[in-house]
């Protein structure tokens, strides 16, 4: 009689297979947790600057030109002046910024290297300049300023409005931020609804009767050309002034528009052209000062003053925008 033996053998050969696939699974499972699991290098932000330096003095110039946002948190600036090592902190910048904590696009930071480090800066001196962003201790851009790089024409395209005072002696008011309106990319007309009581606007009350060289509202636009890259020889092929308002109605029977000129020997001239009566609407004037602005120099002390005269007494000129632009 035969006896059949059971044989055991394969099944113990597929189980340590199953067992071992098991385990490798695990492994390469507790693996991919970890790298994954693991932090990711930090995304620096895309945003284009443009440095340059003031080629009579020790000050250097950074301003954000495109692209995202910059919190000054997480920035800082180095630069390699002589050989020697300079670090501009987030702090410096947050505080050069007027302690806002976003460097926006437009923005200019002034770094003046003469009084924070006690550095003289001549033209054969180059300067390495790199922008850190500090969470990922990666660079956001690189640049070497030299002598050459400052010979270099920007390309200046822009509407600049008023950054200093505004003067009234008419017996209304103003604030520069009311008449910085977004500024638009070209000089286009624009029109504006009256109805619209919220739109924050400077109000000038006219002289009664006849003009008052005394009663005047005055804006002083505190232009410093080297924040734009431009050095004082610096000419232009367009400088037109807009302002955008409203006459209130036709008992204003003039408006003034006067523009400062050292050279003048009041200091003031009268532009050929007075401001239309807009009595319905806000809309746009134009002024072609090509003439009168022909470098940069002479963006230094540009200032605009209105003057305007009207049948009765306490009439408004309503003024909500008004800009410089230059090419």
């Amino acid at each position: 009689m035969k006896i059949f033996r059971k044989n055991h053998s394969a099944v113990s050969e597929t189980v340590g297979t199953v067992l071992l696939l098991g385990i490798v699974v695990i492994m390469i499972s507790f693996s991919g947790a970890y790298i994954f699991a693991q932090k990711g290098p930090d995304d620096v932000p895309h945003t284009r600057l443009q440095e340059w330096r003031d080629s009579s003095g020790d000050t250097i110039y950074v301003k954000h030109s495109g692209g995202e946002p910059l919190y000054t948190e997480n920035c800082e600036i180095v630069l390699n002046i002589k050989g020697e090592k300079y670090v501009y902190s987030s702090e410096d910048i947050f505080k050069n910024l007027g302690n806002e904590s976003v460097w926006r696009l437009g923005e200019v930071l002034t770094i003046d290297a003469g009084n924070i480090w006690g550095i003289n800066i001549t033209n054969n001196d180059e300067i390495e300049l790199l922008v850190v962003d500090t969470p990922s201790k990666q660079p956001i851009q690189k640049a070497r300023l030299t002598k050459e790089y400052e010979t270099t024409r920007p390309s200046l395209r822009i509407w600049i409005t008023p950054r200093g005072e505004i003067i009234d002696t008419s017996g209304g008011y103003g604030d520069i931020r009311q008449i910085k309106d977004k500024d638009s990319e070209t000089p286009n007309d624009v029109l504006y609804n009256t109805k619209d009581k919220d739109r924050p606007c400077t109000v000038y009350h006219p002289s009664l009767s006849k003009l008052n060289s005394s009663e005047y509202q005055e804006f002083d636009f505190d232009i410093n050309p080297l924040e734009y890259g431009l050095d004082p020889e610096y000419t232009f092929s367009n400088v037109t002034l807009k302002i955008v308002y409203h006459s209130h109605d036709v008992a204003t029977k003039q408006i003034k528009v006067k523009i400062y000129d050292a050279d003048e020997p009041d200091g003031w001239v009268n532009l050929t052209e007075d401001l239309p009566p807009h009595t319905d609407t806000f809309k746009s004037e134009y002024y072609d000062l090509t003439n009168y602005i022909q470098n940069a120099e002479e963006l230094t002390c540009f200032k605009v003053r209105i003057e305007g005269w009207a049948e009765n007494i306490q009439k408004s000129v309503y003024i909500d925008y008004m800009a410089l632009w230059i090419e």
